[in-house]
């Protein structure tokens, strides 16, 4: 764009073919889309329209920020998500210019109220945490504002402004099935859990699949017990009712410790000990897993160096929007307890 003499909103606006209101508003700091802002910005300083050239030679990673963790839980009440977030806090000890702000959206109607609230405190980037309804997300990556998920809804492929950190799930539970099979003669395996909930849940039951895949071993849905997340996981009387109306596999790889810790005690109720009769094998190495009877054989994953990654990749997206969407993953470790 070539500069002249004296650049106006409508030079502006003309360049981009945009009204000479939206423009306005993003000079003024009045709300539009965050893309357009960043184009309006981008186009007054490359035109040179007033003072604007100044800015392309600021840092803004000094500015101050003010990040929201989006969640559709109350996290403060989940181990695990205490430790994450617990790991989002010691970072900004390291960044004292990053205001942290929290929003629970428990329903979907709380969309528009979730959009007048990031409007409202003019949000640098977003965290989210437990959010995973497909008709949700991607309305929210269309705000266009920069955008980090922990965990992703599968099923879903959408371009946008964002990045994602997981937990490294598929090597870890397939060697593990693996090893079951080549030194224990393990056959018959399930999966229990709603694999849909989540990508890392589909990982791990894809994990367990392809174990039996490679051993060339036949997989058997009866096996498994895959009902979606309105099925109280929770509750170790209902998985006992469910449980016992299908044959039971050699070893149970659940989705996460919480389901395991349930699923024993759901076998206990059936008069089914743990490893006796049955392996089980959980995921995410809560503090109880270790003190439950019997210890648990799960996977441990650094919950706070989840969270630190997390505001680590906003802070990068932050400052670099145009770059593609990452999937980054935190590796896994196998701890092998007593359940197996």
């Amino acid at each position: 764009m070539a500069k002249k003499e004296r650049i106006t909103v409508q030079d502006i606006a003309d360049a981009l073919g945009l009204s000479r209101n939206t423009v306005s508003k993003a000079l003024n700091g009045q709300y539009v889309p965050p893309r357009t802002r960043e184009r309006v910005l981008s186009a007054a300083i490359e035109m040179g329209y007033k003072s604007y050239g100044t800015i392309a030679n600021s840092d803004p990673s000094d500015r101050h920020k003010r990040i929201v963790l989006l969640t559709s839980k109350h996290l403060m009440t989940m181990t695990f998500f205490l430790h994450l977030v617990r790991g989002i806090e010691f970072m900004l000890d390291e960044h004292e210019n990053i205001e942290l702000l929290q929003f629970t959206a428990t329903k979907t109607s709380f969309f528009d109220r979730l959009v007048d609230y990031l409007h409202e405190n003019k949000v640098d980037g977003i965290i989210c945490i437990e959010l995973f309804r497909a008709d949700y997300v991607p309305r929210l990556i269309t705000l266009g504002y920069p955008i980090v998920f922990f965990d992703f809804p599968i099923y879903l492929s959408v371009s946008g402004n964002y990045d994602v950190v997981l937990s490294e799930s598929f090597p870890s539970v397939k060697n593990f099935c693996l090893s079951l099979i080549r030194e224990r003669n393990l056959r018959t395996f399930g999966f229990v859990g709603d694999y849909t909930h989540c990508t890392s849940f589909y990982e791990r039951f894809l994990a367990m699949r392809e174990a039996m895949f490679l051993a060339g071993l036949p997989f058997d849905p009866n096996y498994s017990f895959i009902e979606k997340d309105s099925f109280p996981y929770g509750n170790s009387q209902e998985l006992a009712k469910a449980l016992v109306a299908s044959p039971l596999p050699e070893c149970f790889v659940c989705a996460n410790d919480t389901i395991a810790m349930n699923v024993i005690k759901a076998l206990a109720l059936l008069r089914k000990k743990v490893p006796r009769d049955i392996l089980v094998s959980g995921f995410d190495n809560l503090p109880e897993s270790k003190n439950f009877d019997p210890p648990l054989t799960t996977f441990n994953v650094d919950k706070s160096g989840l969270g630190k990654m997390l505001l680590t990749t906003l802070l990068d997206r932050i400052n670099h929007p145009h770059q593609k969407t990452k999937f980054i993953y935190l590796q896994s470790k196998q701890i092998t307890r007593q359940t197996t």
